[in-house]
């Protein structure tokens, strides 16, 4: 099974609401959808969306596929390397995730079984997904964390950094603890906003509320300090920004510097580099949480299947994403979550298909190659 012809297009979503981090907000997202079709007919769907921070457009990452587009056609799914033919920025990861995750969709189709099945045998049917709150105000923060708990979300990720000091970020983190109640877990993300001091100063603070760990809590690429505040806290510290491919997760590993690793395809170069992480991390008794870098339904659709295919099915993943975006770019019923859960679209491969219409509206057309 050779690949006959790609086709790919770029998009730009809108939020619906500003999307607001420590580091700003964002009012829409760019990527690129691209499909291989093989000989046979058959065709996988992939998806490159850097994270919003990375500042990529749809453009640059279409001229980039042009160049790597013929490297790609007459060859089996299997046999390359599309890491090996792109840089090692947020762009050229993103990109090698979207072939590789179209490529193991068509693989996936071609042996008629799901995309988490091609992955790991014994792939589970559905996951948990953990509720985002991202509301600044404590009063705002409070209604989301309440409709979550209502909707029967078991996890719920919040994000904090962006108080103006300690008081007001204990009062907002402890306002949403009570909403929750103490049955539903709460996770909070700084996105890298503190220095190592005043990270360790403020999770302390934060303990009594119950978190079950916290994300990113200083910026990336200081292993030794991640591992400090690591150290001087109980609250279990995950590391994401720091997670940009299989080689940095391993040096996280083997530094001991976070109790969770947060995997997102786009950062990590596909669904395959990704279980390579998976893999390292469960021998090393790490746990792993899979998140979206809030990609449309393809891009979702993916990172299910790899949340999926975990070996520790108990735990939420941070795929609740899609209704921050005005379209989801899928058809049927798109991915709904039911009491916390996501369950495996039905059907081979990645189980969704592209809602042309849709992708009309926030794209510039298709190109092709082949």
């Amino acid at each position: 099974m050779k690949i006959a012809s790609l086709r790919w297009t770029t998009y730009r979503l809108p939020f619906r609401a500003p999307y607001v981090t420590a580091r700003g907000a964002v009012t829409y997202r760019e990527g690129l959808i691209i499909e291989l079709t093989a000989e046979d007919g058959l065709a996988g769907l992939g998806e490159a969306a850097p994270v919003p921070e990375a500042d990529v457009s749809g453009d640059a990452l279409s001229r980039t596929l042009a160049t790597l587009a013929p490297r790609l056609l007459r060859r089996q799914p299997n046999d390359f390397d599309v890491k090996a033919l792109l840089d090692s920025d947020e762009a050229g990861r993103a990109l090698a995730c979207a072939v590789d995750t179209a490529a193991c969709d068509l693989l996936a189709r071609h042996r008629g079984v799901s995309v988490a099945h091609f992955l790991s045998p014994n792939a589970a049917a559905a996951v948990a997904v953990n509720a985002l709150v991202t509301a600044p105000s404590a009063e705002e923060a409070v209604r989301a964390a309440a409709e979550a708990r209502v909707a029967g979300f078991g996890a719920v990720k919040l994000k904090v950094g962006t108080a103006a000091s300690l008081d007001e970020e204990r009062r907002r983190v402890a306002a949403v603890r009570g909403a929750l109640g103490p049955d539903v877990k709460l996770r909070l993300d700084a996105n890298g906003a503190w220095g190592v001091d005043q990270a360790i100063e403020t999770i302390q603070a934060l303990e009594p509320f119950d978190i079950q760990y916290v994300e990113q809590p200083i910026a990336p690429g200081n292993l030794e300090s991640l591992r400090r505040v690591q150290d001087a806290v109980a609250t279990p510290v995950a590391a994401d920004e720091d997670v940009t491919s299989p080689e940095a997760a391993r040096r996280l590993l083997d530094a001991g510097a976070a109790h969770v690793l947060v995997l997102k395809p786009q950062r990590l170069g596909g669904l395959r580099p990704s279980r390579e992480v998976i893999d390292a991390a469960t021998a090393a008794g790490v746990k792993v949480v899979v998140t979206t870098s809030i990609e449309s339904g393809v891009g979702t659709a993916a990172c299910l299947h790899l949340a999926a295919s975990l070996p520790d099915v108990g735990r939420a993943h941070g795929l609740a994403t899609l209704d921050l975006l005005e379209d989801d770019l899928i058809l049927d019923s798109g991915l709904p979550i039911v009491k916390g859960c996501m369950r495996l679209p039905e059907g081979p491969g990645l189980g969704v298909r592209l809602d042309e219409a849709a992708l009309a509206r926030y794209s510039d057309g298709w190109r092709e190659a082949g």
